[in-house]
């Protein structure tokens, strides 16, 4: 709304004159009252300025809200991708824990039958309770993560979020220099930097017009009473045409309003260069975080998490039969539990990275790497 503001005239001034008991006497007679209107017309190229200015704060603004609402995307995308590690590293963890009990019961009958030892028990016992304390860390974590994710959707805190679906991991076929050019013309903040340089020179442009003139056009008409006199034109009224023109005379406000428009401009440059150095950090930062994560996930899927359930469910098996200890077991259990851990949380930094690409272009990324 303001493009339309910038671009309209100045408003006219309209007059009333009456005249006191002392006329004023003209040749025609004396001035009985005065009617008058007068525009003041800025020299030709300011108002454009003025709109061009105003279009380019419009962009700017516009700009500005589309990166509220990619920083918005971006948050909720992060928050439920930590939320679904949190709800898959829940079950992993509850279900070696019921596991772990059946190991802890067997240790106890085996003690008790002088089977086995004391210390066998103790140690099944605390790494039982060490699942039951991570069980209690990542209950709290997915509260306050459901809280969050709930904010970000203006719900209520407390509104329940129920277990959430894993998102296929993408893939990406862009380049890094392909997601700069696409940051280039998507990514909001270049856009506001952009639109703000323009800004910058037309305001730079306006300033040198404030060395031109506006121009006053007037007029004025006069009823005049009847006189005295045997003129033709006794009693006729008349009518005038002012015209003025302003004197850009004081350089005391000339000369500054140039120089700091000039220095306003430069600001503006510099602040472009900026985003475009931030866009490309931020650009390369998301797409080799998506990248390493994307490896771990690839070697978690194919070889960590198959070798360590293998050795786990083989070191199960052991224990069942009485082949190894319920040290070796536990050592295979961690190894099995932080496996799927870290492959977790592979799978949500992979999808948090991203997102993350997607802010740092400014647009959506389809799951093969195009543009939506």
């Amino acid at each position: 709304q303001r493009i339309p503001q910038a671009s309209a005239l100045p408003d006219p001034t309209v007059g009333y004159t009456i005249m006191g008991p002392d006329f004023i006497e003209t040749r025609t007679g004396p001035q009985d009252q005065v009617f008058e209107a007068e525009q003041m017309v800025p020299f030709p190229g300011k108002l454009w300025e003025k709109h061009r200015m105003a279009v380019a704060e419009a962009k700017a603004a516009q700009a500005q809200l589309t990166a509220v609402e990619r920083d918005v995307i971006l948050k909720v995308s992060e928050a439920y991708d930590d939320l679904y590690a949190i709800d898959a590293t829940l079950q992993v963890v509850e279900e070696l824990r019921e596991t772990l009990k059946k190991f802890e019961g067997i240790t106890q009958a085996r003690y008790a039958s002088e089977g086995g030892s004391q210390r066998d028990v103790a140690k099944a016992q605390a790494e039982v309770s060490d699942t039951l304390q991570r069980l209690f860390v990542l209950r709290q974590q997915r509260q306050t993560l459901a809280a969050l994710l709930n904010a970000l959707l203006d719900r209520d805190p407390r509104a329940p979020v129920g277990r959430l679906v894993r998102p296929a991991v993408p893939a990406l076929s862009l380049t890094v220099e392909q997601l700069l050019e696409l940051a280039r013309q998507h990514r909001p903040e270049l856009n506001e930097a952009s639109a703000m340089l323009q800004r910058g020179r037309h305001a730079h442009t306006l300033a040198k017009f404030e060395y031109m003139p506006d121009l006053s056009v007037g007029f004025q008409y006069v009823q005049i009473s009847n006189g005295m006199t045997t003129d033709p034109s006794d009693g006729r009224d008349v009518w005038m045409v002012p015209l003025k023109i302003t004197v850009p005379l004081w350089q005391n406000r000339l000369i500054p309003t140039v120089l700091e428009a000039r220095r306003n401009l430069k600001a503006s440059q510099a602040q472009l260069a900026q985003a475009e150095n931030l866009a490309e950090y931020e650009v390369k930062d998301a797409y080799y975080r998506f990248t390493a994560a994307k490896q771990v996930v690839d070697v978690s899927e194919n070889a960590l998490i198959p070798e360590a359930e293998l050795a786990f469910r083989s070191d199960q098996a052991g224990y069942e039969g009485g082949r190894i200890d319920v040290l070796n077991l536990i050592d295979s259990e961690r190894v099995y539990l932080n496996a799927q851990v870290a492959y977790y949380q592979a799978v949500a930094d992979a999808l948090k990275s991203f997102a993350a690409i997607e802010r740092a272009v400014g647009t959506d990324v389809d799951r093969q790497g195009g543009v939506q």
